[in-house]
C-alpha cells in the first residue's frame, strides 16, 4: 500500500503532532508500507510583510498553492491512502477537493480542536471552553479567541463556516481519526459524521529504557505556555520544602522568559530548553515522576503517552484527554484542572509516597502502555482505519451513479489496502 502523508508543520523543534506522523511513517514503512510526505511549515511566515500575512489569512479557507502541491504529489507517488495531520495554516482544507478529484481516499486524524474552535484549544481565558462547538462562532469572534486578534481569528472561523457550508468534511473525508472517546464526542458535536470517526490514540514504541533507581526529580516536558499551566506548577512548587528534589523544566516557548526570571531564586529548578526527543525520553525514564499540568484538554499529550512507556508515573488533571488516559489511584494522581493547591496536594502526596507505592504506579503505567499503545496494536487499528475510508470513498463517490459500481468500487479499493 501507498500512503500520502499531509502536514502542515507549526514551529521549529519536535513537537506532538510532528512525533505522530514521524512514529506512522516508521510504522507503516516497517511492514513493507510505502510512505511520501507533503509539508509545509509555518515558519517561512516568520518575518513576513503585511501583505504576505494577509494572503496567507486568504489563503487559510482557500489555498491554490496547498491545492496545486496535492494534485502534484498525487500525480508523482500515486498513493493508495492519503492521510492528512494537519492542514493550517498554509495548505488549507483545499487539499481535500484536490485528493478527492484524484480518486484517492482521505483519512484525517483530528490532533486537536480547530474545526470547532479558533485555537483548537477549547480554551478562552484560562477555563475550558465550548462555546462554539456545533454552533456559529459567534464567541470565538467577540473574543477574538486566536492570536487575541479578529482578522486571524476571522481567517480561521471563515474556514470552518465555508467548508461545513461546501461539506468538504461531510463528503471529502472518508475517515476520521479521533485519539480519545472524549474527544470524539466534542467533534460529532461539532457536526462531523459520528460513523467516520474512529478512535485510534497515539502511540509510542515499547521501550527496554526502564531506568532505576530513579532520580528524585519530577520533569515536565512541552511548550512553556501559559495554556500548559506551567505557571500553576511553578506556583505549587514553590509551596513546597522539596529538599534534595527537582523540578526540570524541559521545552520552550513565548512563556519562558518571565517564568524563569519570576522564579529565578528556586535553584531546585532547572530550565533545559529545548532538547533532542531521544535526550527527552533520557530524562523522563530517569525521573520519578512527570508532572503535566495543562489548563486545556489536550487531546493525547505524548509526554504522558512517552512516560506511561517508561514506566515513570504521571501527575495530571483531572479533565478532557488526561481522565481517558490516566485512572486515578493507577498510573499517577489526579488533580482538579487549573487548581495550584489540588496540585500542590498532588505532588506533596507524590513527595511522600512510599517506595512501594511508587513501584505500584510504575508498573501500572508500564503495562497501560503494553496492553494499549504499542506498536503492534495501533497498526491494526490504522489499517483498519484505511479500509474503512476505502470502502466509504467507493460509496460516496459513486452514490449517485450506480449502487452496484459503488460496492465493487469500495471493495476494490479496501482489497488493495488489505494487500499488505
Amino acid at each position: 500500500m501507498r500512503i500520502l502523508q499531509v502536514h502542515n508543520k507549526y514551529r521549529p523543534g519536535w513537537g506532538g503532532e510532528e512525533t505522530v506522523v514521524a512514529l506512522e511513517a516508521e510504522l507503516l514503512r516497517s511492514h513493507g508500507h510505502e510512505v511520501e510526505q507533503l509539508y509545509a511549515w509555518t515558519k517561512e511566515l516568520d518575518g513576513a510583510s503585511a501583505i504576505r500575512l494577509f494572503s496567507a489569512g486568504l489563503g487559510t479557507v482557500w489555498s491554490f498553492r496547498g491545492y496545486s502541491m496535492m494534485k502534484k504529489a498525487i500525480a508523482r507517488f500515486s498513493p493508495d491512502i492519503v492521510h492528512v495531520h494537519n492542514t493550517f495554516p498554509l495548505l488549507s482544507p483545499s487539499v481535500f477537493w484536490a485528493a478527492d478529484k484524484a480518486g484517492v481516499p482521505i483519512v484525517q486524524t483530528l490532533h486537536n480542536y480547530r474545526l470547532t474552535c479558533a485555537n483548537a484549544l477549547l480554551l478562552r481565558q484560562d477555563q475550558p471552553c465550548q462555546e462554539c462547538v456545533g454552533h456559529f462562532p459567534w464567541p470565538g469572534l467577540r473574543h477574538r479567541c486566536f492570536g487575541s486578534s479578529l482578522p486571524r481569528t476571522a481567517a480561521v472561523t471563515s474556514m470552518n463556516v465555508m467548508h461545513r457550508w461546501l461539506g468538504t468534511y461531510q463528503n471529502k473525508v472518508h475517515a476520521f481519526i479521533a485519539l480519545t472517546p472524549f474527544s470524539k464526542e466534542i467533534l460529532t458535536r461539532a457536526g462531523l459524521p459520528r460513523e467516520r470517526i474512529h478512535l485510534k490514540p497515539n502511540f509510542s514504541p515499547a521501550t527496554v529504557r526502564l531506568t532505576s533507581p530513579r532520580l528524585r526529580r519530577f520533569v515536565f516536558a512541552g511548550s512553556i505556555a501559559r495554556f500548559k499551566g506551567v505557571h500553576l506548577l511553578l506556583e505549587a512548587w514553590g509551596r513546597l520544602a522539596s529538599s534534595g528534589h527537582q523540578l526540570f523544566m524541559v521545552g520552550d516557548g513565548p512563556d519562558r522568559a518571565e517564568l524563569e526570571l519570576r522564579f529565578v531564586a528556586h535553584e531546585n529548578i532547572k530550565w533545559c530548553g529545548n532538547l533532542p526527543r531521544e535526550k527527552v525520553l533520557d530524562v523522563i525514564a530517569a525521573s520519578r515522576w512527570l508532572v503535566q499540568p495543562s489548563l486545556a484538554y489536550e487531546n493525547f499529550p505524548m509526554s504522558v503517552l512517552e512516560a506511561l512507556s517508561l514506566g515513570t508515573p504521571v501527575i495530571v488533571p483531572n479533565h478532557g484527554a488526561f481522565a481517558a488516559i490516566v485512572s486515578v489511584g493507577m498510573e499517577g494522581l489526579l488533580f482538579s484542572a487549573g487548581d495550584s493547591g489540588s496540585l500542590s496536594t498532588a505532588l506533596r502526596a507524590a513527595l511522600e509516597a512510599s517506595d512501594s507505592a511508587w513501584t505500584q504506579w510504575s508498573m501500572n503505567a508500564r503495562n497501560k502502555h503494553l496492553l494499549e499503545y504499542t506498536e503492534r496494536s495501533n497498526y491494526a487499528q490504522l489499517v483498519s482505519v484505511y479500509e474503512h475510508a476505502a470502502e466509504t470513498f467507493g460509496e460516496v463517490k459513486n452514490r449517485a451513479r450506480n449502487p452496484e459500481i459503488a460496492e465493487a468500487a469500495g471493495a476494490l479499493l479496501k482489497e488493495r489496502v488489505r494487500e499488505q
